[in-house]
């Protein structure tokens, strides 16, 4: 009597539903990656962000113990980028309020009246590193590159005496704030504030 005997090569390979489930497997672990790589591309822009506000303080502190005659007669006591700007729309770095004497033969503008370092006293050194904090340095071609409103979201500076009265060999506070993306943003256009988180960085020095 002759009898069917099951063939093995029958049940060998993939059905539809292994192959999908491979796929979704894989579709998971390739959206985790990407979540990864936006992560590390937010730590990266964060850590960069974070480097500038860094780079600004120092570059005021060095110019303030480069000018001990100006930090001695309170000249960097009430720095505040706000008050330097000429308007709020713009970015306020025109040359409307460019400090005349320019004390810096580095760069030079149809607007701007270049002087010598050593030409400028403590009080328009004091004034030049202010904007220069604020707004940066203009080029050739007249565009102002660097400052804390150029190079951060919503940039703001400010250096604060801590001592009363203030003098040389007072502590000094120089702040700088920014914003940056908020991750868990909505995209609520009414609600602007919580799109955006604002950071700070504190240097305390005694020029």
């Amino acid at each position: 009597m002759l009898t069917n005997k099951p063939n093995p090569q029958r049940n060998s390979g993939f059905t539809l539903i292994e192959v999908l489930i491979t796929i979704l497997v894989v579709s998971i672990g390739l959206l985790g990656l990407a979540g990864l790589q936006i992560n590390g591309l937010r730590a990266n822009m964060g850590s960069e962000t974070r480097s500038i506000a860094t780079h600004l303080a120092n570059d005021i502190a060095e110019r303030m113990h480069a000018n001990p005659l100006g930090v001695d007669a309170s000249q960097y006591a009430n720095i505040d980028s706000d008050n330097i700007k000429v308007d709020a729309d713009a970015s306020g770095c025109t040359d409307d309020n460019v400090p005349d004497p320019f004390c810096s033969s580095n760069s030079s503008t149809d607007a701007t009246v270049v002087a010598a370092t050593g030409e400028c006293d403590s009080t328009e050194m004091a004034a030049f590193d202010a904007w220069v904090l604020t707004c940066g340095m203009p080029v050739d071609d007249g565009v102002k590159r660097g400052g804390v409103i150029n190079q951060l979201m919503n940039g703001t500076a400010s250096v604060t005496c801590n001592d009363a009265p203030c003098g040389l060999g007072s502590a000094h506070t120089i702040t700088v704030n920014w914003s940056a993306l908020n991750p868990n943003r909505s995209g609520d256009a009414d609600n602007p504030e919580a799109e955006t988180l604002t950071h700070s960085y504190t240097l305390v020095i005694v020029p």
